[in-house]
């Protein structure tokens, strides 16, 4: 590949990476065509950008936006995956994919400034979505207060199921 083609490709991931709230390594090696090309349409399906790239020239387009945490990883066959939109979604396509087929191994990644290896990326993979994550809150927020004004009106019912009842026993 030319210089010229080159420093458009490191402009091109330099621009992608300033903008991405998340970044995943993965290393590649030992998948088929095939099951690189699944691991695309499932990628482009969740919002997430799959890229392979060369490691010096994704080192240089990293290290130009002041991202170094990645160097140690950039070593062999490497995919970055990266998300505009959310910090979690590539990790949890990569994982998910690695599951049914062994492939790709994640190195590690990279969400603001913190660095998580592969472990880590893994159970960051296993927490529930945004939306499920925020209901689960809202609900542990509103359970103690419905269940508060079930006993007022428990409260409140009481007297007026007394009266009723004793109007009754006095109708007959």
């Amino acid at each position: 590949m030319p210089t010229a083609e080159k420093e458009q490709l490191v402009e091109d991931v330099t621009a992608r990476l300033s903008g991405a709230k998340s970044m995943y390594l993965a290393d590649f090696s030992g998948m088929t065509v095939e099951k690189v090309t699944a691991l695309r349409a499932k990628c482009r399906a969740s919002g997430v950008h799959y890229k392979v790239i060369k490691n010096t020239l994704l080192k240089r387009a990293a290290n130009s936006v002041g991202i170094t945490q990645l160097d140690a990883y950039l070593e062999g066959p490497t995919v970055l995956a990266y998300s505009l939109d959310s910090e979690v979604e590539p990790a949890r396509v990569l994982v998910e994919f690695a599951k049914d087929n062994e492939k790709p191994l994640v190195k590690a990644g990279l969400i603001g400034d913190r660095l998580y290896g592969a472990e880590e990326v893994k159970q960051l993979a296993s927490l529930p979505p945004r939306d499920v994550l925020l209901a689960q809150v809202l609900g542990t927020i509103v359970a103690p207060l419905s269940s508060f004004l079930a006993t007022i009106d428990a409260l409140v019912a009481s007297p007026a199921r007394l009266a009723g009842a004793l109007e009754e026993k006095q109708g007959k």
